[in-house]
């Protein structure tokens, strides 16, 4: 069936066909993966976990009637050191469509690894929705880990509202799954909230890759900070989309938005729009976008010292990767996504 998915907030011109992406998907019955773990301080959290029979829709356009949620609490004043590991395996063709509900309360502190991965080669699955608060004084950081096989669909919406004084990080590091697409509805609500939204992707084969941000400041003092490091290969498909919206009465806050896209091959294809849309004066806001080839002079330059060309372009592209896998707040799963990219750029 097909589908419009991904509808920017702000239209532009139809001549740049990045609106939305018009996608042929076909959605399977619910089916949950029984291969799920939490490991960490979870006794310092209230969990909860159910099968919801109702209506679950997200901004990316899509709408199902049953669920699987998990939602969890950080209690007030509760501050915890080690990441709280999650693990959702996919196999004999997995369904999961799941709603992850976080609330950090007031002055909390916790960081969650999210990894969803294939154990076989059967097409599954997936389509997420998350939705956070993070109260005054809290501070947090999501990562979500994409390993699913090239043959599966994973699909990532969230929706973050950020209050007084808080600080929260999503990383997305995108590196499995056909189908790839990302859906983030931010908003800094309150005065010096901080939003930080970091990506990585890789997009290999006939891969599609779609994502669609938007940030919102909202009050006063408010940061958004958006980084975005992909490459492309083969016959990839990528569509970026990146919208900051300073809101009246958010003077003297900051929008930043950087995408760069390495582009190995000619075959592949990277569409990118930033966005600023401003009714507010006292602000600042920055955006860019980069796609290309590797930059020559940096190729001649390790090349010339014995390097290939193909292990040439693999640094070039983890310097850039380093600098949102250093925003993980766990060193043996840095060492594990550095190691996986590696194998696949």
């Amino acid at each position: 069936m097909k589908y419009i998915l991904n509808s920017l907030p702000a239209k532009t011109t139809n001549h740049f066909k990045i609106n939305n992406i018009e996608l042929d998907l076909e959605i399977p019955n619910y089916k949950k993966t029984n291969d799920y773990s939490i490991i960490g301080s979870t006794d310092k959290l209230t969990i909860e976990e159910k099968e919801i029979n109702e209506k679950i829709t997200t901004k990316v356009g899509l709408e199902f009637n049953k669920y699987y949620e998990l939602n969890i609490t950080v209690p007030k004043n509760i501050i915890i050191d080690d990441a709280i590991l999650i693990d959702y395996a996919f196999e004999n063709n997995d369904v999961l469509v799941d709603k992850i509900s976080i609330n950090y309360e007031e002055n909390s502190s916790c960081n969650f690894i999210i990894n969803y991965i294939s154990k076989d080669d059967s097409i599954s699955f997936h389509h997420l929705l998350e939705k956070t608060i993070s109260s005054k004084n809290s501070k947090g950081n999501i990562t979500y880990i994409n390993l699913m096989n090239k043959k599966s669909t994973n699909i990532i919406a969230i929706e973050n509202d950020v209050l007084e004084n808080s600080n929260i990080t999503h990383n997305i590091i995108d590196i499995g799954a056909n189908t790839r697409l990302y859906n983030i509805y931010s908003n800094i609500k309150e005065e010096n909230g901080i939003n930080n939204l970091n990506n990585i992707y890789i997009g290999n084969n006939d891969n599609i890759i779609d994502m669609n941000y938007y940030l919102i400041n909202g009050a006063k003092r408010t940061h958004n900070n958006l980084k975005v490091e992909g490459s492309l290969n083969d016959k990839a498909i990528k569509n970026f989309r990146g919208t900051i919206d300073f809101l009246p009465g958010c003077s003297e806050s900051i929008g930043e938005e950087i995408e760069n896209c390495v582009l190995l091959s000619n075959t592949c294809n990277s569409k990118s729009l930033p966005q600023m849309l401003c009714g507010e004066e006292n602000v600042v806001g920055t955006h860019g976008v980069s796609s290309g080839t590797v930059e020559k002079e940096k190729l001649f330059y390790l090349m010339s010292r014995g390097i290939s060309k193909k292990e040439a372009e693999k640094l070039i592209i983890m310097s850039n990767f380093n600098k949102i896998i250093d925003n993980i707040p766990n060193e043996s799963i840095r060492k594990f996504i550095t190691n996986t990219i590696e194998e696949n750029v």
